[in-house]
C-alpha cells in the first residue's frame, strides 16, 4: 500500500509542533517567573530589563492557563486549540504593552515579536489547517 507524504509525515509534524509549543511555553514562565523573583527578564537580541509586577504576574498566569488550555486541545487534535493559543498569546502581547512593562520598548521588541507571532500562526494554525482531515 503506497501512502501518501501527507499521511506518513503527521505524526512527525505533530508531536514536532507539540514539542516546540510546550518548549516556548516552559521558556517564557521560566523567564517571567524568574524575572518576577529575581532581577527582571529580556527578550532575546535587546537590552531592555523588564521588572514584572504583582499584577502583572496575575495577569501572565491567567492568561498562560489559556495558552496551555490551547497546547491540550492541540493534543487532543482540536483546531480551537489554535486559537486558543494565539489569542491567549496576543492577548498578553497587548496587556503588555497597554498596561504591563513592555510599552517603552515596544518599537525595540516589535520585530521579534513579528517573528514569533508568525512561527506561532505557522504551527498553530497552519498544521492543523493543512492536516485538516486529522483535527476536528
Amino acid at each position: 500500500m503506497d501512502t501518501s507524504f501527507k499521511t506518513r509525515s503527521f505524526k512527525f509534524v505533530y508531536w514536532i509542533m507539540l514539542i516546540l509549543l510546550v518548549g516556548d511555553t516552559l521558556d517564557t514562565i521560566y523567564r517571567t517567573v524568574s524575572g518576577y523573583l529575581g532581577g527582571g527578564s529580556s527578550f532575546p537580541g535587546i537590552d531592555v530589563v523588564f521588572q514584572p509586577t504583582t499584577t502583572d504576574m496575575i495577569a501572565f498566569i491567567i492568561i498562560q492557563l489559556g495558552v496551555i488550555y490551547g497546547i491540550y486541545l492541540l493534543y487532543k487534535l482540536k483546531k480551537a486549540g489554535g486559537y486558543w493559543f494565539l489569542g491567549s498569546n496576543i492577548l498578553f502581547l497587548i496587556y503588555g504593552v497597554v498596561l504591563g512593562p513592555l510599552g517603552e520598548a515596544f518599537s525595540a521588541i516589535l520585530p521579534i515579536i513579528i517573528l514569533y507571532l508568525s512561527i506561532y500562526v505557522i504551527l498553530v494554525i497552519g498544521i492543523p489547517w493543512f492536516y485538516s482531515d486529522k483535527f476536528e
